[in-house]
């Protein structure tokens, strides 16, 4: 069995596992094992009432790998740090080994993401107020994305095919709160990205002064990369990632 931990990704709204497809091929050519987590809240048939069903989807990939004694980086992507946060609840390496258990979450990465206090949810974040860009279908209970190229893709080479995988996303998981941090329990690296038009630059610094603030053990780089770095620097992402899981690369 691989000394390396297991990186297990999860996505965005609207996004699937697919959406790392590159930078998940540049970790597996340097022996990682990887995981993607497909959401519930991504083009369910019958939309989310709240963001659980997307936990218990990540905690499902997680459960086997701890089971089996391995380590795990949990990536997270946008809204897939308020679901990533909760779901490292059980799994957290150090908590395990004090229980006579191996393996478990050892570091969280935040990708342009949110990392979320207890009793916040993301549209608490965004002060009750739906984004500009957020196309709701109220009679469906779903949002889509209206400027997914110029939010997401701004740096994007054929950014087109990437909008064709987007689906609509339970828009009700936004309202859900976070009743644990995980950013609070196990290292992390944030990774802030410059372009970003989804979360802006100004708002991810937010958020992980208010994690430091709050004792976070949470390192951080940054690249000059759009809401989508995984798609256009995947190369150096995925070295990020390596240094996450702790390597010198």
């Amino acid at each position: 069995m691989s000394s390396k931990p297991v990186i297990v990704f999860v996505p965005g709204a609207w996004h699937t596992p697919d959406s790392f497809h590159l930078v998940t091929a540049e970790l597996q050519a340097a022996e990682y094992e990887t995981r993607g987590v497909d959401l519930a809240s991504v083009g369910a048939q019958t939309p989310l009432k709240d963001f659980w069903p997307d936990v218990e989807a990540i905690q499902r990939v997680l459960k086997p790998l701890a089971d089996e004694g391995r380590d795990i980086v949990l990536v997270v992507h946008s809204y897939g740090g308020v679901i990533g946060n909760q779901a490292v609840q059980g799994f957290v390496k150090s908590e395990r080994e004090n229980e006579g258990k191996k393996g478990g979450i050892s570091h969280i990465y935040f990708c342009c993401a949110f990392a979320l206090p207890e009793g916040v949810s993301l549209m608490d974040a965004l002060n009750n107020k739906p984004l500009p860009w957020f196309q709701i279908n109220d009679a469906q209970d779903t949002v889509t994305p209206a400027t997914p190229i110029e939010t997401f893709y701004n740096d994007v080479k054929e950014p087109e095919k990437y909008v064709n995988m987007l689906k609509p996303h339970s828009y009700r998981t936004f309202a859900s709160k976070v009743t644990y941090a995980g950013w609070r329990h196990v290292p992390s690296t944030y990774l802030l990205c410059e372009k970003d038009e989804a979360i802006p630059i100004h708002a991810q610094k937010g958020m992980v002064e208010a994690a430091q603030q709050a004792g976070a053990d949470m390192k951080v780089e940054t690249v000059s990369a759009s809401h989508s770095p995984f798609m256009s620097m995947a190369e150096e992402m995925a070295r990020s990632i390596r240094r996450a899981a702790g390597e010198t690369v």
